[in-house]
């Protein structure tokens, strides 16, 4: 059976490190093509062990290619997507990586043909450090994963990336994009730019080079992510202005509670910070779980892979598809699929034959 060929674009920190995972796995049936548009970039992912191989043009990257990821900042994802609908094959699955998601679900219903399925994703997993060189097989072990799935991607597509993103270790979530980017920029987006303002508020301060002297882990830690890709972080605050301003005088609101709790001093400074205090150990302690939604059942990992990276299995999932007339959703299994199934060496529970 033909290998199939998984393409990432982008090859910085999360498409490497992507990258490096897939290649991991010893029994694998599928090679892995980078491009980036820093060809170096790509060159430095292959030498790390996370590509095959490196090409240096979109068409190369997705052509013939089952799965392709897209690791890119969200607006060179728009340039892509417009790009790779020319070359993408029937059946492809797509998804991506971005910060933002409104946006980039809007630009694959524009751009892709009908029958290529997108399926937005955002790991909330990385580092101050950017580029293939920060890249590390595990950073999205125990990380949270965001999916959007677009209305039109197949069922078996979906099941795809779900099983991609729990083959790396993440819990996939299951999320609007609109309030993926709501929330994103509170627990996330906002973050940053706080980061940027408490390092501009020291740097810029006519006492830097005494504060300088001062600057312990604390300040290193809350102003790290200022250290992050300004073309990144530009491309966010592009795509989810609206959502950003709300949470930021949100902050703002916050900060003048604080400030008023320390004009008072004592007890209300006592009382905010052990409130808080309880709150916050409370999360650590107990991280909230959401449950996975009913309809949706998860792929074993052996699942993952046979339904990921065996040969024939996208130009199935294009036949289920246009087999189907209500609406993308996956039709009854039938015998056929079960011989399908038993061919990819996928053996299914007895209560789901």
């Amino acid at each position: 059976m033909a290998q199939s060929q998984v393409a990432i674009i982008g090859t910085g920190l999360i498409g490497t490190s992507i990258g490096l995972n897939l290649m991991a796995r010893k029994d694998r049936s599928y090679t892995v093509v980078g491009a980036d548009r820093d060809r170096g970039a790509a060159r430095t992912a292959k030498k790390f062990g996370a590509l095959d191989r490196e090409v240096g043009s979109i068409e190369e990257a997705v052509e013939g290619a089952g799965l392709v990821i897209l690791a890119v900042p969200v607006m060179g994802a728009r340039r892509i997507l417009q790009d790779a609908a020319r070359y993408v094959k029937p059946g492809t699955v797509i998804t991506d990586t971005c910060s933002t998601k409104a946006e980039v679900m809007r630009w694959a219903e524009e751009f892709l043909p009908a029958e290529v399925y997108f399926v937005g994703g955002h790991p909330m997993a990385g580092k101050e450090a950017s580029g293939p060189e920060a890249a590390t097989v595990d950073l999205f072990k125990e990380a949270t994963w965001a999916m959007t799935p677009s209305p039109r991607a197949h069922e078996g597509a979906v099941q795809v990336v779900q099983g991609l993103i729990e083959s790396m270790g993440a819990t996939p979530l299951y999320i609007d994009p609109a309030e993926h980017d709501q929330y994103a920029a509170a627990i996330s987006h906002v973050p940053l730019l706080i980061s940027v303002a408490l390092f501009r508020m020291a740097r810029d301060s006519a006492a830097w080079d005494d504060l300088s002297l001062l600057a312990g882990p604390g300040f290193r830690d809350l102003t790290r992510l200022a250290s992050g890709d300004p073309a990144m972080a530009r491309d966010i605050v592009s795509t989810n202005r609206e959502a950003i301003v709300h949470w930021l005088r949100r902050f703002r609101d916050e900060l003048d509670t604080v400030a008023k709790a320390v004009e008072v001093g004592d007890e209300p400074v006592k009382d905010l910070l052990a409130s808080t205090q309880l709150d916050r150990d409370t999360f650590i302690l107990n991280p909230p779980r959401r449950r996975r939604i009913e309809k949706m059942e998860a792929p074993s990992a052996q699942d993952a892979i046979g339904h990921m990276f065996v040969g024939g299995m996208y130009d199935r999932l294009k036949q289920m598809s246009s087999a189907n007339g209500d609406g993308g959703r996956a039709p009854r299994t039938t015998d056929s699929d079960r011989e399908l199934r038993r061919k990819l060496g996928i053996e299914e529970d007895d209560d789901r034959r």
